[in-house]
This record gives C-alpha cells, sequence and structure tokens, in this order.
C-alpha cells in the first residue's frame, strides 16, 4: 500500500471514530472539529448508496467495453482472445492505481470495480495462456489457477487493502492445500498456526487500519475453513476430499475409527472459540464462536432425531436470549457495570448504528395508540313548526 494511501486510511478511521465519539456524548462539537482539523482528509470519497450505484455503473460499462473489443477479435484465434484478457485486466489494474494514488480516490465505487475486474480478466489470460503454453489438463490447470488466485488476490490485498480480496487468496489457498494427499489435515493445522498471529497483525498499530482488516478476514476464514475440517458432516460427506474430485474420501475414509474425534470436535472447537475470544476481549471471535455454536446444534438435530428442526431452533434462540440476559445483568451488576475488564454497555458506539431488532423494538414502541371507539349519542337541539301564516318553537 502507497505511504499517502496508508495515512489516508488512518486519518479517515480518527475522522470517524471522532464522529462517533461526538454521537455517543463523549466529545463535543468543538473537540470534533479539532480532530478533523487535525487529521485532514485529503480522498474523494461516496456515501454507501452512490458507491454502491458507481460500482455497479462501472461494471456494466467495462464488461461492455470488453465485449466490443472481443467482438473485433473474435475471428483472429485463441491466442488474441488470451493476450486481449490479459491486457484488458492489466489496464484496469493501471487504472485502479491511477484512481487510488493520482485521483486519489477511495472508497468511490470505481477504483474497487476496476481492482475487481482487472484481476478476473488477467487471471483469465494468464491462466487460458499458461494452460495453453504449457499444455496443462485435468488436475494440474486446477492447481495453476488455483495458485494464480492465491498470488494475485494476496497482493491486491496488499496494494490495495482490500479484504475481499484476502478472503478470496485465503479461500484459493485452501483449495489448493485440499487437493494435496493430506488436504483434511492441512486444513486443521494451517489454521491454528494461522490465525493468531493474524489477529495480533489486527491489532498492530505499525499496520495500516486497511490492512488490519485484510489480517482479521483471512484469520476469520482460516478458522471457517478449520471448523469444516473437522465438523462430522463435513467427514461423512467427504467435504474436503471432494475438492479433488475423489468423493470417497481416499485414504481419509478408510479410517472410520476417527469419526468419534470429528463428532466431538463439532462441538468442542467453537467452545474453544468462544473461549479465546472472551478471554482476548475479541467480538470478531465469540460472534464466529456462537455462530459455529448454532451450527452444531444444528447438526446435532440432523443426526438425532430429538424433536423437530423448528423446535431445536426455537429452544436454541430462546436459550441464547436467555443466555444473554443473565451475562448483561451479571455485567451491569459489577463495580462500575463491569467485571473482569468486561461490559455489556456499548463503549463510545454511535447510537446510530443499532441492531436491526432494536430499531424495530423502538419503533413498535413508538407508534401511537389505537383511538378509542365513540359511539353517537343522541342530543336534542330543540326545532320549528308551523303553516299557514303560524310559527312557533319547542
Amino acid at each position: 500500500m502507497r505511504a499517502d494511501v496508508a495515512q489516508a486510511d488512518r486519518r479517515h478511521q480518527v475522522r470517524e471514530a471522532a464522529r462517533g465519539w461526538l454521537r455517543a456524548g463523549a466529545i463535543d462539537e468543538t473537540t470534533q472539529t479539532a480532530i478533523e482539523t487535525a487529521y485532514p482528509d485529503d480522498r474523494a470519497r461516496l456515501g454507501p448508496v452512490f458507491r454502491i450505484l458507481v460500482f455497479g455503473f462501472t461494471i456494466v460499462i467495462v464488461n461492455a467495453l470488453f465485449g466490443l473489443f472481443a467482438l473485433g477479435v473474435s475471428g483472429a484465434g485463441d491466442q488474441a482472445a488470451q493476450v486481449l484478457l490479459a491486457f484488458f485486466g492489466l489496464t484496469l489494474v493501471a487504472a485502479t492505481e491511477v484512481q487510488i494514488g493520482p485521483l486519489q480516490r477511495t472508497q468511490g465505487g470505481a477504483e474497487a470495480a476496476t481492482a475487481f475486474l482487472g484481476l478476473c480478466y488477467l487471471l483469465g489470460g494468464l491462466v487460458w495462456l499458461i494452460a495453453d503454453g504449457a499444455n496443462l489438463r485435468g488436475d494440474a490447470w486446477v492447481n495453476a489457477a488455483l495458485m494464480l488466485v492465491v498470488i494475485l488476490f494476496g497482493v491486491a490485498a496488499y496494494r490495495w487493502g482490500y479484504a475481499l480480496f484476502g478472503v478470496v487468496a485465503a479461500i484459493g489457498l485452501f483449495l489448493l492445500l485440499a487437493r494435496g494427499p493430506f488436504g483434511r489435515v492441512l486444513w486443521m493445522l494451517v489454521p491454528v498456526a494461522l490465525a493468531p498471529p493474524l489477529l495480533r497483525a489486527g491489532d498492530s498499530a505499525r499496520l495500516a487500519p486497511a490492512h488490519r482488516r485484510c489480517c482479521e478476514a483471512v484469520a476469520l476464514s482460516s478458522l471457517v475453513f478449520l471448523y469444516l475440517a473437522v465438523h462430522v458432516g463435513s467427514w461423512d460427506e467427504a467435504l474436503v476430499e471432494w475438492v479433488t474430485g475423489d468423493w470417497r474420501g481416499g485414504w481419509v475414509r478408510d479410517a472410520s475409527r476417527l469419526r468419534p474425534f470429528f463428532a466431538i470436535a463439532t462441538a468442542v472447537v467453537p467452545v474453544l472459540t468462544l473461549a479465546w475470544g472472551i478471554g482476548s476481549r475479541r467480538r470478531l471471535l465469540i460472534d464466529a464462536a456462537l455462530i459455529g455454536l448454532l451450527a452444531s446444534i444444528v447438526t446435532l438435530r440432523f443426526y438425532v432425531q430429538v424433536a423437530p428442526l423448528w423446535v431445536v431452533l426455537l429452544l436454541a434462540g430462546g436459550a441464547a436470549i436467555g443466555l444473554a440476559l443473565v451475562l448483561r445483568r451479571y455485567l451491569d451488576s459489577g463495580a462500575g457495570q463491569e467485571r473482569h475488564g468486561l461490559t455489556g454497555e456499548p463503549l463510545f458506539a454511535d447510537p446510530e448504528r443499532r441492531s436491526a431488532l432494536e430499531v424495530a423494538a423502538s419503533v413498535a414502541s413508538l407508534s401511537p395508540a389505537a383511538r378509542p371507539l365513540e359511539r353517537p349519542r343522541f342530543e336534542g337541539g330543540g326545532g320549528r313548526f308551523g303553516g299557514g301564516g303560524a310559527s312557533g318553537t319547542f
């Protein structure tokens, strides 16, 4: 990542934090203005809605432009198409560099679209060129493609700081590992070796915020693959071995005595992850562990027919809500509404970023009350009578 881009990323994070502090009431407007003056933002940015629109329009326009060029070389053979793909990819990568560098665009949508399409076109062109040039077929072709995915998207994540590219590189890496004879074992060992240092790097002040997010995204992806590797359903269905095309699972299917280990690991791994998250005060790990526990409960229902699935989900949800309430009461009852360094109160959180359930509950509570039903009552107001010149009242 360029030094100026990393500096702009740090300043933007400080400015965003200051806005959250202001809305939470931790600072006043004068302090916020002083912070924004000390950390100016020189990047051209768009809001989330316009960013998505620009991203989509850029995708459509670039693909349409590529289609026009492809029509022009449609009769020139495969080699011309391969060169066109690679050239278009390199052009889009250069366009991304220009937008992020001299044009100082960040979170604008267009630079993300050109980066993504540039990598896709470049990947397609290089895989096609290498496969034809080296006459790669079958497993060799797939392995070369996965290796290029890891290299291209890994370099892009480092250069531009997009966490999504880091996730794609991690997926390519684990798919490549699964194609070896000990793929499932590597899916268990590599996350254990990668996740701790990556999470520590996610807290390092020496890295730019975008690189920290990339490290956390790759760490989370590796933990997902660890859970898939030890999941009993993955073992029974030979999910990891399926990547190599061997649906029977090769050597690993003959070791049926290992099945109890995977049955136990399906429940133990989320629990250990939850303990790790609580001990290290990492919300990312806690959220991932809770999702893993829910998946393990649903898995138990499929293997042990104790009740219908909807009953299991309702009981699990009710238990989770009850546990949350008990934990919240336990934390609030401590000195300063915290215990052991944990608290249920938001720390300088932006009040506008509420959960959908909380907002829905607030809207429902603020709804106007129903009007009482009023029945019409008879009220005599008098009248007149008369005729033939006579008149009177009653």
